[in-house]
C-alpha cells in the first residue's frame, strides 16, 4: 500500500512540474535567483522521491529526470509567456543530483513505512 501510494504521489509530481513550468508565470516572479532555487528544489524533491522506489540503476533515473527538465524548457520557448533558459536547465540538473545524492545517504523511506504500519498492525 505505501508503495503505490509513494508512486501515485511520483506521478503527482511528474503531472505538476510541467504544468506549474508552461503555466503563465506570477506577475511578480521576484529575483531570479528564487526562481533558480525554485528549480533546483523542484527538481531535487522528484529525484528523491522517485529515487525511492527506483533503487537499481538510479543514474537511468537520474538521466531521465536531466532530460524531462530539457524537455520542460524546450517548451517554455514554445509558450507565448515563458522562455527557454539554460540556468534553468543548469538549476535542474543540480536539483536531480541533490536528490540523487541525499536518496544515495538516506534510508529508503516507504520500506522503513511499510514495516512501521506492518508493525502496528
Amino acid at each position: 500500500m505505501i508503495h503505490r501510494l509513494w508512486q501515485a504521489g511520483g506521478w503527482l509530481g511528474v503531472i505538476i512540474t510541467p504544468v506549474v513550468s508552461l503555466m503563465p508565470p506570477p506577475i511578480n516572479e521576484g529575483s531570479a535567483h528564487a526562481d533558480k532555487i525554485i528549480h533546483l528544489t523542484g527538481y531535487a524533491v522528484l529525484t528523491f522521491w522517485w529515487a525511492q522506489l527506483i533503487i537499481q540503476r538510479r543514474w537511468r533515473l537520474a538521466l531521465a529526470v536531466v532530460l524531462f527538465g530539457i524537455a520542460i524548457e524546450g517548451l517554455q520557448g514554445l509558450t507565448p509567456d515563458r522562455q527557454t533558459d539554460a540556468l534553468d536547465v543548469l538549476a535542474n540538473s543540480g536539483g536531480v543530483l541533490l536528490g540523487w545524492l541525499a536518496a544515495s545517504r538516506l534510508p529508503n523511506l516507504p520500506k522503513h513505512l511499510a514495516a512501521l504500519f506492518a508493525s502496528r498492525g
